[in-house]
């Protein structure tokens, strides 16, 4: 479980600010360093306000080694609102208004609560907030090009956290949109996500509410 809710953190605003899409190009002669790479994601967070796409995520664990696919649908609102609704292979959901993230697992009929700000990774990412930025909060590298053209920049934390060791953005450097993203934690676990047919139009606030059903158990989670 602490797994899937560090995983999300790292994912928060990952998608709504790198995917943003418009803006002139940038030179596509000149391969972008990791602090030019950076920049333009920067600007692209920066330019986006509400996000929706559907997604594929594909988790690979170090132990026991397996791989698993799942799916479904994700909205971001800023200031740190999202919303995951799994549909494949199971139906759960994560919901966050941005002071409580909530885990509800339907067929288990529990959910899990975790009030935001108890959470290491919440400070570690203060640019989610506007307080920092990520040259501010990460150190980054840029590796070489894939055949579909996007370019990985990965994202280590300045400050250690047991939260997760890495996040990297595979970049169109062009524009600095990212179309997949993918998250490593301290032991080596992977979630790496590709979103599709993204939209940009307004979400209502109540969309990023969630109240536990009627006889669904409710448990506190605390990353600290």
């Amino acid at each position: 479980m602490k797994w899937a809710f560090r995983c999300w953190f790292a994912l928060w605003m990952m998608p709504g600010w790198a995917l943003a899409q418009g803006g002139p190009p940038a030179n596509p002669d000149a391969p972008p360093d990791a602090a030019t790479l950076m920049s333009r994601v920067q600007a692209r967070y920066e330019q986006v306000t509400d996000y929706q796409a559907s997604f594929r995520q594909v988790v690979t664990s170090r132990s026991p080694r397996r791989t698993f696919t799942r799916s479904g649908t994700v909205w971001f609102k800023r200031p740190g609102r999202m919303r995951w609704d799994y549909q494949v292979p199971d139906r759960v959901h994560y919901v966050s208004d941005g002071e409580v993230l909530w885990s509800y697992d339907v067929a288990e009929g529990t959910a899990w609560r975790l009030p935001v700000r108890n959470s290491d990774l919440y400070h570690a990412l203060g640019f989610l907030t506007g307080t920092a930025r990520l040259s501010e909060v990460f150190d980054a590298t840029v590796g070489p090009a894939r055949p579909d053209g996007l370019v990985p920049l990965r994202l280590v934390p300045r400050q250690a956290t047991d939260a997760y060791r890495a996040v990297t953005l595979f970049v169109d450097p062009r524009t600095g949109d990212a179309q997949e993203t993918e998250v490593e934690d301290p032991i080596g676990n992977r979630s790496r996500i590709r979103f599709e047919n993204p939209s940009f139009a307004p979400l209502p606030d109540s969309g990023f509410v969630f109240r536990p059903p009627k006889g669904v158990t409710v448990k506190d989670l605390d990353t600290r």
